[in-house]
């Protein structure tokens, strides 16, 4: 029992490092490497980029909208896909090259950032090796000063300045200490996978639908969106009083399973008629997207 729970307490002390520390902090190549592998690895943007390229590359269409990343050229790609298909002109012009160079680029940017902090933190720890040999210095001579001093040999006066000076290099040390420790806060956001921050469902909600217009206005489409968003459970199923505002007679006109890219009348018989776009998740809250046609 007390092995087990050294080993559980040792693993947890891991996992803490893991997610607050980094596997190096210097300005060598190798370094700079391994920064850039794991914030490539854990870029959610780089994730969503990687899925789309891979659902450019085939004819089918998506369950899954995925709205996590900022890049609205990503979520082009799938949203056009499923109201679309493949053939269309629109979707072409999205084509795997460009969101192959969008991935390059952020995949250079990573790095840039990545070189330029851990040049600030080599700068910093620079500045507080040199302050500390001054201060060390100004610290000896106020040593053997203070002998005088208190002898009396030596006024307040003439002591002052040297006081001030050894606060002054004290103050340089912990503003580099400070700075380099700032660094590398920002390092460990960039590097490390990081928490969801914490929305409303409301505040998902008028996200999803900003991206979703920025990626349809990208699109080049000359048609209307009219892009409706219903609230989901965690299951992704849509909530009762959310199905009656677009279907206020129920779904039992409706197949089992809605499918992308098909076109549905809001009540059975009826004219007004909807195109099922797919699900989509935005920090946390579920949500299904359809248009209005």
């Amino acid at each position: 029992m007390t092995k087990l729970l050294l080993l559980f307490l040792l693993t947890f002390q891991i996992l803490i490092h893991a997610q607050n520390d980094l596997p190096c902090f210097d300005s060598s190549e190798i370094c700079a490497e391994k920064l850039t592998a794991r914030a490539v690895a854990n870029s959610e943007e780089i994730k969503v980029i990687d899925a789309t390229i891979k659902l450019a590359k085939r004819k089918g269409w998506t369950q899954y909208i995925d709205v996590s990343a900022i890049d609205p050229l990503t979520l082009s790609v799938q949203i056009l896909r499923n109201i679309f298909g493949g053939g269309e002109r629109q979707t072409r012009k999205l084509t795997v090259s460009q969101l192959e160079l969008r991935r390059t680029e952020t995949v250079k940017n990573l790095r840039a950032q990545i070189n330029d902090l851990l040049l600030q933190a080599e700068n910093a720890e620079r500045k507080k090796t040199q302050s500390q040999m001054l201060f060390d210095a100004q610290h000896s001579l106020a040593a053997v000063l203070e002998v005088s001093y208190k002898s009396g040999e030596l006024s307040t006066e003439r002591m002052l300045p040297v006081w001030e000076k050894l606060d002054f290099y004290k103050i340089e040390i912990q503003t580099a200490e400070t700075t380099r420790e700032t660094i590398k806060k920002k390092l460990i956001v960039l590097v490390e996978p990081q928490p969801l921050p914490e929305l409303t469902r409301k505040n998902a909600r008028a996200q999803i639908i900003e991206d979703v217009e920025k990626a349809w206005k990208l699109s080049g489409t000359s048609k209307s969106l009219g892009l409706i968003v219903l609230d989901a459970d965690e299951k992704r199923r849509v909530f009762k009083s959310e199905l009656l505002k677009i279907f206020p007679e129920g779904v039992k006109h409706l197949p089992d399973e809605l499918q992308p890219r098909e076109i549905y009348p809001t009540v059975k018989n009826g004219t007004r008629k909807v195109q099922y776009i797919g699900k989509a998740e935005r920090f946390g809250f579920n949500f299904v997207l359809f248009r209005s046609l």
